[in-house]
């Protein structure tokens, strides 16, 4: 089954925390869920309402989508449920989810236009291809692909394959970060990098923040604290550590010596967990931090697009005056001869 998206999670929480706080039933609720969406939404909606029309609790409900739902939004609704805090938790995951379809949206807006300009890039390319090919056929020589057995349609077809080969090779290195398939290394390189690291971290810091104070709030307890916060950040370098910060959590350490320990949490984010356990504030602190974390990785991704248009733009630059200038050196004297 597909997931539910970020966009009909805030718009569901929203409705669901408008209508809780009304006193309206869980029940209720859903019901009318089932009346409006998509058709894949309608459905699940239906077999939750049907769940919890039996008496099971909406986490539940939710947890037996088959993965509709993430494991965060399920584990902040159960915090919920068993903290008597339903209402508010409704009212965060809308908070979050809309704020990730926000910059989602910011960051496609500002890779937009370096997009098409690659894209255009490569599509001038394909272009150029026959024009050279069809200049050396006027001009009685031939194109430096001949002498590889190929046509100029042979020659486009040769370049679109290692065009779709280096994507599909990104795609795969992309999902195998992210699901950890190359272990930490990815993330220890990806850390070096200027700018690009840093917003990487910020990102997985900020989710795991916001994660850590919505469950604080909710009253869980430090294992679930600990493990959700993990998961929440959606980073293999993070995530992997659930088994190390469980143990430390039960030999009755504080989350600060247990994240400290780890080694992987920058020292002024380590603060903010100090402090907030120190003055009884923990959720505040972290709430503090999740925003930090958020705005400074929005500045750099500010950075981060302005400086990909430049390269972009350049990159385009460079492939249309080199194509042009390699054009003319390479049949200037074929050319002399036919003027």
């Amino acid at each position: 089954m597909a997931k539910i998206s970020h966009s009909q999670m805030a718009k569901l929480f929203r409705r669901l925390a408008t209508g809780y706080k009304a006193g309206i039933d869980i029940r209720k609720l859903y019901r009318r869920e089932t009346e409006t969406g998509s058709p894949a939404y309608r459905i699940n909606s239906q077999k939750i309402f049907k769940q919890v029309s039996e008496g099971h609790s909406l986490a539940k409900a939710m947890s037996k989508s088959k993965g509709y739902f993430p494991e965060l939004a399920i584990a902040v609704v159960h915090a919920g449920e068993k903290g008597g805090r339903l209402e508010e938790s409704f009212a965060k995951l809308s908070q979050h989810y809309e704020s990730l379809v926000k910059f989602r949206n910011s960051f496609l807006a500002k890779i937009a236009w370096p997009a098409f300009e690659l894209l255009a890039a490569i599509c001038i390319v394909s272009v150029m291809i026959f024009i050279i090919g069809w200049i050396a056929d006027t001009l009685g020589i031939e194109p430096f692909w001949v002498r590889w057995g190929l046509s100029s349609f042979g020659f486009f077809l040769l370049y679109w394959t290692w065009i779709l080969a280096i994507g599909t090779v990104f795609a795969i290195l992309l999902v195998g970060v992210s699901r950890g398939w190359f272990g930490t290394y990815p993330m220890r390189l990806a850390r070096r990098i200027p700018l690009v690291g840093t917003t990487i971290e910020s990102l997985a810091l900020s989710r795991f923040a916001w994660t850590m104070s919505v469950a604080e709030n909710a009253g869980m307890s430090a294992n679930e604290i600990g493990s959700l916060s993990l998961k929440s950040t959606q980073n293999y370098y993070y995530d992997r550590l659930q088994d190390e910060v469980a143990e430390s959590l039960k030999a009755g350490k504080s989350f600060y010596e247990t994240f400290e320990e780890t080694e992987a949490f920058p020292r002024e984010f380590l603060l903010y967990i100090e402090n907030g356990e120190v003055a009884g504030e923990l959720s505040e602190s972290m709430e503090r931090a999740s925003s930090e974390r958020q705005q400074h990785a929005e500045r750099n991704l500010q950075i981060i697009g302005s400086v990909g248009f430049m390269l972009t733009f350049i990159f385009v630059a460079l492939v249309v005056g080199g194509s042009i200038i390699w054009l003319y050196s390479m049949y200037l004297g074929a050319l002399q001869e036919f003027m």
